[in-house]
């Protein structure tokens, strides 16, 4: 959908962003531990939905 430079820079920003593992509550486990360490990302978002994310599509005009 976008490249990983404006995927970071955009949920970076985002007062919205929420990882999808911490959504589903898994605590600590692989799914959490593995993206802890990593910077943001919109497509590891729970509001991204393929790319339809109003807060995403409107923020990808400026980047």
């Amino acid at each position: 959908m976008g490249d990983d430079i404006s995927l970071h820079r955009i949920a970076s920003h985002c007062t919205e962003y929420e990882p999808i593992s911490a959504a589903q509550g898994y605590g600590i486990s692989w799914l959490n531990t593995a993206m802890s360490g990593e910077e943001p990302r919109c497509d590891w978002c729970v509001y991204w939905r393929e790319g339809n994310c109003n807060i995403y599509c409107e923020r990808n005009r400026f980047y």
